[in-house]
């Protein structure tokens, strides 16, 4: 049992279609966490009830520690001053949401919000794999595409907090409808619907493919996983369509790596836990199509902290507001 009264942050992170809750200390030390799907309520009010409850609990059941703050990454643009919900395309119960006043009034702390994949960057950075780094790009791929620009070992987010929404890079005008409203955008190319779709889409040219056999039974049962599992047992639809959102991903980072030049590149989310049948065909389109910029391919990595990274971000966001205070 630890020592009465240190210190911890909370950090709640808010996904598409999961939230995990976790407590922090300033080193990164990960005390407690929890992840759990995302409630199935018809208002904000609810939702949010729900996140500090189980904050709460969660607090509760580790002793001697003293939460100092909260934060919280939602899918989404936040205000510029980080106070309110601006726009959560996959989330639109929490628009205009003043999400850190909810916080404060049921949990007596301070609460600081920000962008989840703005939590995701400033995780990897200080405690994952981007901490021997000072330039680092993010993206976080599942349900929706988010990035996080870090630049001389701080995270950026721009004025009116757009800076690093690198899922709304436009790559054909002419493409799929977004969940931003316009269309061509990289999450709807390589979201995670957007990936399902394309292989059910090819299943008509590719009948022999094992993929075929699990949509027949359950389409539902048809995910990304499942794609990226069966292409590293050698499916050739499935290769097919990784190496096609391998291509997709690889343009979304050149136009990247022109704009912010960066030392290293982070993919997280439960889709970059394809391995390297999805990293091969990124790495190779940055390889063939920036030469401009002499970034390195082979600093493509995979984010170190998982699932966790845009949770602990959160509660890291505690820590940088409280250090700024001082």
């Amino acid at each position: 049992m630890p020592p009465a009264n240190v210190q911890v942050a909370v950090g709640i992170d808010v996904g598409g279609t999961t939230c995990t809750v976790c407590l922090i200390e300033a080193d990164g030390d990960l005390i407690a966490d929890v992840s759990y799907p995302i409630p199935q309520v018809d208002s904000a009010e609810a939702l949010l009830a729900a996140f500090a409850e189980t904050a709460k609990e969660l607090i509760g059941e580790v002793a001697g520690y003293e939460p100092v703050g909260l934060g919280i990454g939602v899918p989404g643009t936040v205000s510029p001053d980080e106070r309110q919900v601006r726009d959560c395309p996959n989330l639109t119960i929490l628009n205009g949401i003043r999400v850190p006043e909810f916080f404060e009034q049921s949990m007596d702390m301070p609460v600081w919000m920000q962008n989840d994949a703005f939590c995701a960057t400033l995780a990897e950075l200080r405690y994952g794999a981007g901490r021997d780094y000072a330039n680092v790009l993010l993206l976080t791929l599942g349900t929706g595409v988010g990035g996080g620009i870090a630049l001389n070992n701080e995270v950026f987010h721009g004025p009116r907090q757009v800076m690093g929404e690198i899922g709304h890079v436009i790559l054909d005008l002419n493409g799929p409808p977004c969940s931003c409203g316009t269309v061509g955008c990289a999450e709807a190319f390589v979201g995670k619907q957007a990936i399902v779709n394309r292989a059910l889409c090819k299943l008509a040219a590719y009948r022999d493919s094992a993929l075929a056999q699990y949509a027949a039974a359950d389409p539902a049962a048809v995910t990304p996983k499942l794609i990226a599992d069966l292409a590293r047992q050698g499916d050739e639809m499935c290769l097919g369509v990784m190496s096609d959102i391998g291509l997709y991903i690889g343009q979304t980072l050149c136009n990247a790596i022109v704009l912010c030049d960066p030392d290293i590149i982070l993919l997280g989310g439960g889709i970059a836990g394809a391995g390297e049948v999805l990293f091969d065909p990124i790495r190779r389109t940055v390889k063939e199509r920036t030469p401009i910029s002499g970034f390195d391919p082979s600093n493509i990595l995979p984010c170190e902290l998982g699932n966790k990274a845009g949770a602990i971000g959160a509660a890291a966001l505690v820590w940088e507001r409280l250090k700024a205070e001082q």
